[in-house]
């Protein structure tokens, strides 16, 4: 978090003046996640996935429509693509 805000260790001016993205929803089209990767997981279970299954009530992923073909991977792009946005692990799945 303190590189993409200001590039000196430890030091966050967009948290400390209270910028968290906390309540926002964005999209990424990319890969797949894995969804017990700490930037996704959840203690209450995965969202259902698919085009008309969403649940706002969840810790980080709200919808999840998976795209897979012979070049995705468990682990893949899409996994290090949405830990970025979504920017904060869970220490226990519900934070």
């Amino acid at each position: 978090q303190w590189m993409v805000q200001s590039g000196i260790k430890d030091e966050r001016p967009w948290f400390d003046e209270g910028i968290t993205g906390k309540g926002q929803v964005v999209s990424v089209s990319d890969t797949g996640i894995d969804s017990d990767n700490c930037y996704f997981w959840d203690a209450t279970g995965e969202v259902g996935k698919g085009l008309f299954k969403s649940d706002i009530t969840r810790r980080k992923v709200v919808q999840y429509v998976p795209y897979t073909d012979g070049f995705d991977s468990l682990y893949g792009h899409g996994t290090h693509v949405c830990g970025t946005v979504a920017g904060h692990r869970a220490e226990d799945g519900n934070t």
